[in-house]
């Protein structure tokens, strides 16, 4: 009789577990369904390149001279051709971190525009660029896509900023492309990071994993406790500007997005290539980082060969939003 009752009550349970987890999906869809209602479309600033792929990269541009518009890609010997001496080494791509966007670099480039040519890139998949829903996305895809990037400005060589995932981008771009490197910037850049296998294999789930990114991405709570836990201190943070910096997630496609990108292959030379990078390199760290630990920054100037790590005192993982000033300073200083 024990045993009977034993299995019917783990069957109940199994069953009330069931119907939990449906319930959860069907939320966290509809969540997501009713979140997401901004298209590219509904960028306030900027211009679009588009990709060989037919995903159109969007970009925000200050200082100088645009070279290129409305996603023209000229050949790559045409661009080098036509910048040579004229904008190369003047020329600053900024790259923003996972779930960011261009405008994460909103107090930053107008400092480094004053002598140069800056674009802050959205990366596919983030901020208003396309949405690709295939599991294509990997550090090697990024790279290529700015690469194409440069070509459709027509810039022959540029300096790479990244922060945090544009960090690893930016280290992944330079090992692809050396002769398009002048100099590299690296925030908190997440190099050594990697999606666990189980989540990567977790996100080929059908129908779960979009709702449990919807429930995420939807909470005011869970927003909140993430830009928190990203500032050195509670007391930078702007409610205002994070508002601002939350809004390209509401682009249709995001949260399908997000689970290509857990699902996709890992492809990149990261770490182990860190050392065939030759470009001068400054790294910036702020010392109460609890995403991309300090110990990371610290790695990262042994294993390159011509880099400089500045730590950023009382940061967290933004420095260039919590401290603009300082960092701002530090970038002019080395881009010279």
């Amino acid at each position: 009789m024990i045993p009977k009752i034993f299995k019917g009550a783990i069957g109940l349970a199994a069953l009330g577990a069931g119907a939990l987890t449906i319930g959860a999906v069907a939320l966290g869809n509809r969540r997501i369904d009713r979140w997401e209602t901004l298209t590219p479309n509904d960028a306030d600033d900027g211009d679009f390149v588009t990709l060989s792929d037919g995903a159109r990269m969007h970009y925000l541009a200050r200082g100088g001279q645009p070279s290129a518009v409305g996603g023209q890609q000229p050949a790559l010997s045409h661009a080098l051709s036509r910048v040579e001496g004229e904008v190369e080494g003047s020329a600053v791509v900024l790259i923003h971190g996972l779930m960011g966007s261009a405008d994460e670099w909103a107090k930053n480039m107008d400092a480094l525009a004053q002598e140069r040519r800056v674009w802050a890139i959205d990366l596919i998949g983030f901020g208003f660029s396309s949405r690709l829903t295939e599991p294509t996305y990997s550090l090697k895809y990024f790279a290529r896509s700015v690469c194409e990037f440069l070509d459709a400005q027509g810039a022959a060589r540029a300096s790479i900023v990244g922060h945090s995932l544009g960090g690893a981008i930016t280290l992944q771009f330079a090992h692809d492309y050396p002769a398009r490197v002048d100099k590299l910037i690296l925030v908190d850049a997440a190099a050594y990071l990697q999606i666990p296998a189980a989540l990567n294999l977790a996100a080929r789930v059908p129908c779960v994993p979009r709702a449990l990114v919807g429930l995420a991405m939807t909470s005011p709570r869970a927003r909140t406790l993430a830009w928190r836990n990203a500032f050195g201190s509670p007391k930078h943070l702007d409610a205002r500007e994070t508002h601002a910096l939350v809004r390209a997630a509401r682009v249709q496609g995001t949260a399908d997005a997000m689970v290509a990108m857990m699902a996709s292959r890992r492809a990149s030379d990261l770490p182990h290539g860190l050392k065939k990078i030759a470009a001068p390199t400054l790294i910036l760290w702020g010392d109460k980082d609890r995403a991309v630990p300090l110990r990371h920054g610290k790695r990262l100037a042994r294993d390159l060969p011509h880099a400089e790590l500045v730590i950023v005192e009382g940061a967290g993982h933004v420095p260039h939003i919590e401290f603009p000033e300082t960092v701002n300073r530090l970038m002019n200083e080395f881009l010279g």
